[in-house]
């Protein structure tokens, strides 16, 4: 286990490179040329490779494939691998790469500064837009699925399965957790707040048996539409982390994300079907 002050050097890489990224990947001229490009997110989902990694943050896009060699392992290069392909908001609050080095405790409400920080650092290697989301008649489709024939599977990373467990199943075996929470719907735009009752996360890992996890481990959360939620454990473990069976007190349909949903700060995943643990 590493200590408390040790995470957050970890961090310090990422957090603090401004000063140590060297000449732009790209010129100025490049750069403008670039700069309206526009890439959906299953396109940067592609580039998740060590030697192709992008990363999409705060509207816009990065290459930071020639980030990653000028930080060998001591210094964060598997902190960056991780983050190929993925989208680097997901990643924010969590241990490492929390706000605690600009000033803030873990739990400050300083996103908005750190927002900045990482746009500064990051500027060097933009390429280009995320392409908002389209409210389309795909968007507006959901999994046909029986609620009573889902079976949530907890597996490892090598394809072991340490746990399943169907909805009726969750709710006899684990305490039912309830809390409120006001989200904003990242396709119309509504804003909600509704009662989400579930299991806690912190409850249902632990099945995994006598492999206990390190503080790095990733959980991806996987849905049945094939798009998946990733955390690392330290923050799968904390309370506010839900798979939702129940909306308002009733049952929790597929239009609403169900049978089960992951709630955690606002931030939601439906269809969840599948948890892996690396």
């Amino acid at each position: 286990m590493f200590r408390a002050a040790s995470r957050w050097r970890l961090s310090a890489p990422i957090l603090s490179a401004a000063g140590t990224l060297g000449p732009s990947p790209w010129s100025p001229q490049r750069c403008r040329a670039e700069e309206d490009k526009v890439f959906s997110e299953a396109e940067v989902r592609r580039h998740n490779r060590e030697k192709d990694a992008w990363i999409s943050f705060n509207g816009s896009v990065y290459d930071i494939t020639r980030y990653i060699p000028q930080h060998p392992p001591c210094s964060g290069l598997d902190w960056s691998k991780r983050l190929a392909g993925r989208r680097f908001e997901d990643f924010l609050g969590q241990d490492a790469f929390g706000p605690a080095h600009l000033g803030c405790g873990p739990d400050a409400n300083c996103s908005r500064g750190v927002k900045a920080e990482l746009a500064k650092i990051l500027e060097p290697y933009r390429i280009g837009k995320l392409a908002p989301p389209v409210l389309s008649d795909a968007a507006r489709q959901w999994p046909d699925v029986e609620p009573g024939a889902v079976r949530l599977r907890l597996e490892r990373s090598d394809g072991s399965v340490f746990g399943i467990f169907t909805v009726a199943e969750l709710r006899k075996a684990f305490k039912p957790c309830t809390k409120t929470v006001t989200h904003q719907c990242s396709t119309s735009g509504n804003v909600n707040t509704k009662e989400w009752t579930g299991v806690r996360v912190s409850e249902l890992l632990p099945q995994m048996g006598n492999r206990p996890p390190t503080y790095e481990t990733l959980v991806t959360f996987v849905g049945m539409d094939g798009f998946g939620y990733s955390m690392f454990w330290s923050r799968a473990m904390k309370d506010d982390v839900i798979l939702a069976y129940s909306q308002d007190g009733e049952q929790l349909d597929a239009e609403r994300g169900g049978p089960l949903r992951l709630v955690k700060d606002g931030q939601h995943a439906k269809w969840i079907e599948t948890i892996v643990v690396e």
